[in-house]
């Protein structure tokens, strides 16, 4: 399964429930399901995004791109991250209006579209946050989270049409702004996803450490190499859905530089086994 089959995937399935969180927002007169409708169209805008930041990223290396395109997945991440922070103002602003004009109450058979919304959502969100983890894809992980929070903002349209059924039937007036509470409530989900995604795009932008366990796992390797007498340093940067490595070596002072070379190639070859190492850069330093 590659990167771009699951976003293909996830792209055709939150295009339906765009269309069917729309219509059912229109029909019953739900202002939280229309607001749901946009936070769906943020994830279908989403797999468009990310599906051309595979893209891009799984381009080789040439004479300007040396070590590839893999940071291209973080800069969709960023344009991604803004574009949510886009449809959470135009939720807030739309619903402050509707606000203003008075209150409106949804028909209860609304209640059936955030409960088909979630259990599909989950079972999406499920899906490409296991291949997210499985390729160790940034952009696949951003799509999951933002799927999760399109779970969210449905269970809270759920109790808001539930709300303010109860509100017209009981004549309580409070309660017929449930349906708008929750949609400004989808609007401050909405937001908080984008942060999370832009705060952690700039972060990777600017160059982030692959994990400690895959470092301290690599390192156990190249000390099992004939020669290596030890490991003086491992970095190891993530470079989209890839590695890029620098490490020094320590070896007996004694040997020739041909000899050091030579072990210094086999540390490279080993590293480059690992198919999430892409660029392997081998330091020697002499022993003591």
């Amino acid at each position: 399964m590659t990167r771009n089959t699951v976003m293909i995937k996830s792209f055709f399935i939150n295009f339906v429930l765009i269309v069917v969180k729309l219509i059912g927002g229109i029909l019953f007169v739900s202002a939280s399901l229309i607001a749901d409708a946009l936070h769906s169209a943020s994830d279908f805008f989403t797999d468009i995004m990310v599906i051309f930041g595979i893209r891009q990223s799984n381009k080789p290396p040439d004479k300007e791109h040396p070590f590839g395109h893999g940071k291209a997945e973080y800069v969709v991440s960023l344009l991604l991250g803004l574009l949510i922070l886009f449809v959470a103002y135009q939720i807030f602003t739309s619903m402050i209006t509707r606000a203003l004009e008075g209150p409106t109450t949804p028909s209860i058979y609304a209640v059936f579209i955030p409960v088909f919304v979630v259990g599909i959502k989950y079972g999406l969100a499920k899906y490409i946050l296991y291949y997210g983890d499985k390729l160790d894809s940034h952009a696949l992980k951003a799509s999951a989270k933002e799927s999760f929070a399109d779970i969210m903002s449905s269970i809270v349209v759920l109790f808001g049409i539930i709300i303010g059924f109860i509100g017209e039937q009981f004549n309580v007036e409070a309660l017929l702004y449930a349906d708008l509470g929750a949609a400004l409530v989808v609007g401050v989900l909405i937001l908080r996803v984008a942060y999370h995604i832009i705060q952690e795009a700039i972060v990777s932008i600017l160059g982030k450490s692959a994990p400690q366990k895959v470092i301290k796992e690599v390192s156990t390797v190249i000390k099992t190499i004939d020669g290596v007498k030890g490991v003086d340093n491992l970095r190891m940067i993530v470079y989209g859905h890839y590695y890029q490595a620098l490490v020094e070596i320590c070896v007996e002072k004694t040997l020739t530089v041909k000899q050091g070379h030579d072990i210094a190639s086999k540390v490279k070859r080993k590293m480059k086994e690992n198919s999430k190492i892409s660029h392997v850069l081998v330091h020697v330093n002499p022993e003591g």
